[in-house]
């Protein structure tokens, strides 16, 4: 996101003036003291820490997010810390051999892969895919799609008023029998029209799978909507292989190109699957501005590009990308259980009273007793009451 934000502004700079934008600028390096830090001391850029990023996620795809200055993996655990990728599977079901199928919780029957179950079983769930997009995606596919049902919708309307008109036509001196059919007809041109003013769009929902390969958990999600899983590569937790999955492309619409990524993890002995994907772009921007590394073009490098990135999402997309305590909570244990030396949370709000809460009261103790930094910003407000947010302006144990 931030190399996006970059070449963005350095296309409306270059049209504007002609002159390429300086990119490098984008990032007060060099005012804060980072830029000349690194270059008088190379090797402490953050390589050999751990920063967990409690925010919207991050998107484990993006560019300058994929490797660190000293060549380890950048963004080493995608989770989602809110539930609302949480998937119940904790039906079971058989193959069935002789196709290599499944009847998923859609209805829908699912060609498998050739894939080793030792078990021949698999859980099967179901998961609505606008519990987990960002907004402005979920509005995009809403809008594709209604547009979609309108132009078939239209169709049938269409189809009905002709109907309509051709029995007219053919019936000049009705019987009471006629026009009993006649109502019919009318009462399916009802039917549409009401189903039009009360129209109500689920989203696309997906079918999942979980099975134990006789070495770990995997799962599949059947992001197309299609029941054709054949070539669909299993993934397992995001930390265990550092592999994500692509939603290119959603049913029902004409938008072909979502591209919208995301990590797997699977828990409760494979009863639960999560999926963990963006609430929105922030999260990224974030990790950008910590952490990116252009190994090609060090002038977009975050300020420690050598830092590995532990992505927690406290964002929930269902709430539209707001925080909860139970989401803050799983967070800080997850920081710990990676080793974290440092987490950051660019999440903030007004404030009445400093230092109280409940969820300050556990962020101060997981700090003094596991000694873990807490940076937190201190927002965007001001200069007037609240200038400073919560919990960045608020808590003693935060910096």
């Amino acid at each position: 996101v931030t190399s996006h934000l970059q070449n963005l502004f350095a296309m409306m700079a270059t049209a504007s003036t002609g002159h390429a934008f300086p990119t490098g600028g984008v990032l007060p390096k060099e005012e804060t003291g980072a830029a000349k830090f690194i270059q008088e001391n190379p090797l402490c850029d953050g390589r050999g820490c751990k920063v967990a990023i409690f925010d919207t996620g991050v998107d484990p795809g993006v560019a300058g997010l994929q490797v660190t200055s000293d060549g380890r993996p950048k963004i080493i655990d995608v989770v989602d810390c809110t539930g609302s990728g949480d998937v119940d599977m904790s039906e079971e079901k058989e193959i069935d051999k002789a196709t290599n199928s499944v009847t998923g919780l859609s209805g829908r029957t699912l060609k498998l892969g050739t894939w080793n179950i030792p078990t021949n079983k698999v859980r099967v769930g179901l998961k609505r895919a606008f519990e987990i997009f960002p907004g402005g995606l979920k509005k995009r596919i809403a809008t594709n799609r209604k547009t979609e049902f309108e132009e078939s919708h239209r169709k049938a309307v269409t189809e009905a008023q002709r109907a309509i008109a051709e029995w007219d036509a053919a019936h000049k001196s009705p019987s009471e029998a006629d026009r009993r059919e006649k109502k019919d007809l009318e009462a399916v041109l009802d039917s549409l029209t009401e189903a039009l003013e009360q129209f109500e769009d689920p989203g696309p929902v997906w079918d999942c799978l979980v099975f134990h390969d006789g070495d770990r958990w995997r799962a599949v999600v059947d992001t197309e909507s299609s029941g054709d899983l054949t070539k669909v590569k299993p993934l397992t937790n995001f930390c265990d292989e550092l592999q994500y999955g692509t939603v290119g492309g959603v049913t029902n619409t004409k938008d072909s190109a979502v591209l919208l990524n995301y990590a797997l993890n699977i828990y409760e002995d494979g009863k639960v699957l999560c999926i963990a994907c963006d609430a929105g772009a922030h999260g990224t921007h974030v990790a950008g501005i910590v952490a990116a590394n252009f190994p090609d073009s060090p002038e977009l490098n975050g300020v420690a590009p050598g830092a590995q990135i532990v992505a927690c999402k406290i964002g929930d997309s269902r709430l539209g990308s707001m925080e909860t305590g139970t989401g803050l909570i799983r967070a800080l244990n997850h920081a710990k259980k990676m080793g974290c030396d440092l987490i950051n949370l660019s999440y903030g709000e007004s404030f009445t009273y400093e230092n109280t809460g409940r969820v300050i009261e556990i962020i101060t103790e997981f700090v003094n007793r596991h000694g873990i930094t807490f940076v937190a910003s201190a927002g965007n407000n001001g200069p007037a009451l609240s200038t400073i947010g919560a919990p960045g302006g608020t808590a003693s144990s935060i910096i």
